[in-house]
C-alpha cells in the first residue's frame, strides 16, 4: 500500500514537472515565428581579436582565413591569430603565409589536451588583450563566416551586448542525411530556442564558435572553462554575473559536420558529457540568480529533463490512476513540434523531398540525442577529448545560397 501510494505520488510530480516544461518550450517557440530583430547599424568602433584553435587543420584552415581577411571591417581593428595546438602537420606554415598570427602551444607531458586549453593559453599569452581589444571572437578551424561578422558584432557591443552569438549554420549540409541532419537541426533551434530567446530577453545559447565576448567581462571570469563543452560552462558562468548571450541572427557561422554516423554519435556524446558536467557543477549556483540565470538552469538540465521524458512515457501510462493529465494535451504538444519543425523547415528550401527529408533527419538527429544522454551519465568522468576530423575545403563564394 505504501509502495503503491509512492508511486502514484511520483508520478503525479512526473507528469506535472514534465507538462511544464513542455509548455515552457512551447510557450518560447512562438517567439521564433516571424522577423528577428536587429541592433541600429553603427560605424566601425571596436577592435576585434579573433582566436582560432586548431589542431592538424591544414585542410581546411586556409580557406578561413583567406574568409575572415576580406571581413567588411576595417582590417586595422581587428587580428586573426591561430593557435596552432600540439600540430603535426602544416598547419602553421598555411597560416603564416596568409597573413594570420600564429602562437605554438606545445602541452607538456601529462597535460592535458583540447580547445578549452588552448584558448586559455592564447590568453595568458596576449595578456594584455583587455587593453589592445574591444572584444574576443572564437571560431573553430574548419568554419566560414559571413563578411558582415564584425560589423554586426561591432553593431551589438556599441548596444550594451556583451556577450553575442551568431548564427550556426552548416558547410555541408547537403553531403548526406547525417550532415543533413545537424543542418536541419540548427535551422529549427535557431528560431524555436535561440531567436525566439532573444525577443523575450532571455539568454541564447552559446554554440562553442562564432561567439563574441567583451574583453572587459572575459578579464572579470578569466578563461576557467575547460569541460567537454567550454562553451556552455563559460556561458553560465557569465550568467553567474547576470551577463545573458545574445543572438545575432544576421551573421553566420558555416561549420563543417560529420557525414559519418558513428563520428557525429562520438561528437555528440562528448557534448552530452560535458552538459552533465556543466549541469551538475552550475545548476544549483544558477537556481536562485534571478529569471535569467533560472532560464539557464532549465538549459543546463536538458539532458535529464530529456530522460525523464523517456520515464515518463514508460511509466505513467502503466499505472492508470496516475493519469491526470488527458492524452489529447500530450499529443497536442507533440503536433505543435512537429508543425514548428515544418515551419522551420520550410523557411529554408523550397525543394519538396528536402523538406521531407530535413523533417526526417531532425527527428535523427533530436532522438538519437536518448541514449548518448544516458550513457554520457554513466560515464561523465570520461574528460578525453576526442577531436573531430575535418576535411571538407570549401572557400568562401562555393558555399549554398
Amino acid at each position: 500500500m505504501i509502495l503503491h501510494k509512492l508511486l502514484l505520488i511520483t508520478g503525479i510530480a512526473l507528469q506535472i514537472y514534465l507538462l511544464f516544461f513542455g509548455f515552457y518550450y512551447f510557450y518560447i517557440g512562438l517567439f521564433g515565428i516571424g522577423k528577428a530583430p536587429r541592433r541600429k547599424k553603427c560605424k566601425p568602433k571596436n577592435r576585434f581579436l579573433i582566436l582560432i584553435p586548431a589542431h592538424n587543420e591544414e585542410k581546411v584552415i586556409g580557406p578561413l582565413v583567406k574568409n575572415l581577411l576580406c571581413l567588411d571591417y576595417p582590417k586595422k581593428l581587428y587580428d586573426i591569430v591561430v593557435i596552432d595546438d600540439n600540430c603535426t602537420d602544416k598547419t602553421k606554415n598555411v597560416c603564416e603565409k596568409l597573413g594570420a598570427i600564429v602562437l605554438e602551444h606545445k602541452s607538456k607531458p601529462g597535460e592535458i589536451k583540447g580547445k578549452p586549453y588552448a584558448i586559455r593559453y592564447a590568453l595568458n599569452v596576449i595578456s594584455d588583450y583587455d587593453t589592445k581589444y574591444d572584444a574576443v571572437c572564437i571560431f573553430d578551424a574548419d568554419n566560414l563566416v559571413s563578411l558582415n561578422y564584425l560589423e554586426e558584432m561591432n553593431n551589438h557591443l556599441i548596444a550594451g551586448d556583451k556577450l553575442i552569438q551568431c548564427y550556426l549554420d552548416v558547410k555541408n549540409p547537403t553531403d548526406n542525411l547525417v550532415s543533413m541532419s545537424y543542418a536541419n537541426a540548427y535551422y529549427y533551434t535557431n528560431r524555436s530556442w535561440q531567436m525566439a530567446k532573444e525577443k523575450l530577453g532571455l539568454g541564447v545559447a552559446i554554440g562553442g564558435t562564432g561567439f563574441c565576448v567583451a574583453t572587459d567581462i572575459l578579464k572579470k571570469i578569466g578563461w576557467t572553462a575547460t569541460s567537454l563543452t567550454e562553451d556552455l560552462e563559460f556561458q553560465m558562468q557569465c550568467l553567474l554575473i547576470n551577463i545573458p548571450a545574445h543572438w545575432c541572427h544576421y551573421a553566420k557561422i558555416f561549420d563543417e559536420k560529420p557525414t559519418n554516423f558513428i563520428a557525429s554519435l562520438i561528437q555528440r556524446l562528448r557534448w552530452a558529457r560535458g552538459h552533465w558536467n556543466v549541469c551538475f557543477k552550475y545548476a544549483p549556483k544558477l537556481f536562485l540568480k534571478g529569471i535569467i540565470a533560472i532560464d539557464g538552469t532549465i538549459y543546463s538540465l536538458n539532458p535529464f529533463n530529456t530522460i525523464l521524458g523517456l520515464v515518463g512515457i514508460i511509466y505513467i501510462p502503466l499505472i492508470k490512476e496516475v493519469n491526470l493529465i488527458p492524452d489529447t494535451v500530450w499529443i497536442l504538444l507533440l503536433v505543435m513540434q512537429f508543425l514548428y519543425m515544418i515551419y522551420s523547415i520550410l523557411m529554408y528550401t523550397d525543394k519538396p523531398f528536402k523538406k521531407i527529408l530535413g523533417l526526417l533527419t531532425v527527428f535523427l538527429y533530436s532522438y538519437s540525442f536518448l541514449p548518448l544522454y544516458i550513457w554520457a551519465l554513466i560515464t561523465k568522468d570520461n574528460k578525453n577529448w576526442n577531436c573531430t576530423k575535418h576535411t571538407r575545403s570549401l572557400q568562401f563564394n562555393q558555399l549554398h545560397s
